[in-house]
């Protein structure tokens, strides 16, 4: 099973996107690591997630963030340490709904031969309150762009996610995302009932497309998923999932 650190961090209350939590992640021996990219406000490419930090880089020009005292990488940059991390895979997040920021991501992994180990991630559609700021349409706008970019797109609620893997034919397919609060928790099993979610798994990793699950920390989610026969898991603790996957 793949072991995912999400937003690359190592443990659960490190800030995430930076290098340094990168470098100490990749240490671990994991399989892949998450980060998220968006725009500054004079477009340029950095990794980070809007609204993350106060003040929001997102809302400020690369000149001031790189004489402030945040340590934020471009994604150029990002990408040049990726291409030296040949044995790790690379989920990188669309964090704005822009096909600009697509074009200019897609332009960067090609240009470096990435995209055997770079997953361009968005959501199945965006959502009222819940702050998505992507949607499948980008993923397949890069598809357009370059065929051979993988793709990873996250499903909202998992109503039939073969359906949607045969609509949209992703690389990979996760679920699980919106579980930020008890009533989502039990909204989504209620919507997926263990069986009939272990069901569509098959048939969606029969299809060869990997269905992963996050972003999960507790014991009992992790190895709720690890049962279910997930291909991977998106976490904040990822040697605590290591741990759990050696003992299941």
């Amino acid at each position: 099973m793949e072991i995912w650190s999400h937003r690359g961090r190592s443990e659960i209350d490190e800030l995430g996107n930076s290098f340094k939590g990168l470098i100490s992640t990749y240490r671990l021996g994991i399989s892949g690591i998450e980060v998220d990219v968006c725009f500054t406000e004079d477009r340029k490419a950095i990794i980070y997630h809007p609204g993350s930090t106060k003040p929001d880089l997102a809302r400020l020009t690369w000149p001031v963030i790189e004489n402030s005292i945040f340590n934020v990488m471009d994604l150029n940059s990002f990408l040049d340490l990726v291409a030296t991390l040949d044995d790790l895979q690379f989920c990188i997040d669309l964090k704005q709904n822009s096909h600009y920021l697509v074009e200019t991501v897609v332009k960067a992994i090609t240009d470096r031969g990435l995209q055997k180990r770079v997953y361009l991630t968005a959501f199945q559609c965006q959502i009222p309150g819940f702050g998505l700021e992507s949607n499948v349409g980008l993923l397949l706008h890069a598809k357009e762009i370059d065929p051979k970019i993988k793709t990873h797109m996250i499903v909202v609620w998992p109503f039939n996610i073969v359906k949607l893997a045969k609509k949209y034919r992703p690389d990979a397919i996760s679920i699980g995302w919106l579980q930020d609060s008890y009533m989502s928790q039990l909204l989504f099993k209620s919507i997926a009932p263990h069986d009939k979610l272990a069901e569509q798994i098959v048939k969606v990793q029969e299809m060869g497309i990997k269905v992963w699950a996050g972003v999960f920390n507790g014991e009992d989610d992790l190895v709720y998923f690890i049962k279910l026969g997930v291909n991977g898991i998106f976490t904040d603790r990822p040697l605590e999932l290591k741990r759990l996957i050696q003992y299941y």
